[in-house]
């Protein structure tokens, strides 16, 4: 098993590369790729760098340069269901994009039965192990993630809430999951919440990233110890 982990910012993926053991570092497409051990397991992390765009460059680079086995996603998002709040964390039973329409992946390549790429089951099995087994200061759940390249307004919001029902929202997770879904490669997103309805906007995002970030990471650890 070798695991390849992506977090879109440095904010996101930095205080667990800084625990990487036998640390070696390869760039690639002006990427940075720290692989080593953490908790005996192999493992590549990046920041791939914000949109959707960059982290399929940075899942592919994954898979075709390091061998990965299992990819897996770290850090923040925003909150669209009522019942989460800031630092809360979403783990991914399915992904889509709310800026793709739905034609595109189901009359073209990949041909998909509907617009969701489906979390790996094993993964998301060990994950509420995880969580049953251990204490959190963040209430942790499971569900949809839906991903788009814009901060959602009200307005947005209600239309997102409409077509999806999704936990959480963020600029990244789908096209990971893309990614994987066409290489069949194993896929999970852990994302806490930096802003909601309630406290939105860049300015939540931007005071509230660093922090909430750390819960994301709690919980990719001790999955990872857990595999």
């Amino acid at each position: 098993m070798r695991i390849g982990i992506i977090g879109p910012s440095e904010n996101e993926i930095v205080p667990f590369i800084d625990k990487i053991h036998s640390k070696k570092v390869k760039a690639y497409a002006m990427l940075k790729f720290y692989s080593g051990k953490y908790d005996n397991k192999d493992v590549v992390a990046l920041y791939c760098g914000v949109c959707k765009v960059n982290a399929a460059i940075a899942t592919q680079i994954l898979i075709d340069k390091f061998n990965i086995t299992h990819v897996m996603v770290t850090g923040v998002a925003g909150g669209i269901d009522s019942v989460l709040k800031v630092g809360d964390t979403v783990i991914s039973t399915e992904i889509a994009y709310h800026d793709v329409e739905a034609g595109i992946l189901t009359e073209y390549h990949p041909w998909m039965d509907n617009i969701y790429f489906k979390a790996d089951n094993t993964l998301v099995y060990v994950c509420k192990k995880v969580v049953e087994e251990s204490e959190f200061k963040q209430k942790v759940l499971f569900g949809r993630i839906v991903t788009g390249e814009a901060f959602i307004s009200d307005s947005g919001r209600e239309d997102i809430i409409k077509k999806y029902n999704p936990l959480c929202v963020d600029m990244e997770t789908a096209s990971i999951a893309h990614v994987c879904y066409v290489n069949k490669i194993p896929f999970l997103a852990i994302r806490s919440i930096t802003d909601t309805a309630d406290e939105s906007g860049t300015e939540a995002f931007e005071n509230n990233c660093v922090s909430v970030a750390k819960n994301s990471i709690e919980v990719l650890e001790k999955l990872i110890e857990k595999i």
